[in-house]
């Protein structure tokens, strides 16, 4: 724990006392953050394994040369994970900005895995199961 940032992850309800015992004696203009847990090492390799295969079983789509990034983002789009669009510095034209799985929880990590689970179900694509302790193959 960083005493600069005190942090306790609520399992109890001794936790939930800490966390009460912080409040009360933290100074005006402290800012207490409720969130939960962002998603897991196991979550992110196994996204990565299934943008991986859906990537080599569909590189492109409408027309656009597709990668993992890409792929990426267009589940996260269909997730509805906040987005904004923003100008170009020569103003020429919009990108996107906001597309990171980091910052999802173990839920949404989850529905997103399932979102693209049935999505290459839907069109045909095996998706071979990954295991965080086996390394895929190339």
């Amino acid at each position: 724990m960083n005493s600069n940032n005190p942090c306790v992850i609520i399992r109890s309800n001794a936790d939930r006392q800490r966390a009460a015992l912080w409040a009360s004696k933290a100074p005006d203009g402290t800012v207490v953050e409720f969130r939960q847990k962002n998603r897991s090492l196991d979550q992110n390799a196994a996204m990565w394994s299934i943008l991986t295969q859906i990537t080599k079983a569909r590189p492109h789509h409408n027309g656009v040369k597709m990668s993992a990034v890409l792929w990426k983002a267009v589940f996260l789009q269909a997730l509805k994970v906040e987005l904004v669009m923003l100008p170009t510095l020569d103003g020429d034209g919009m990108f996107p900005f906001g597309h990171r799985s980091s910052k999802l929880t173990v839920r949404q990590m989850s529905d997103l895995i399932e979102l693209m689970l049935a999505w290459a179900a839907g069109q045909g694509i095996e998706i071979k199961h990954f295991d965080g302790d086996q390394k895929e193959a190339a």
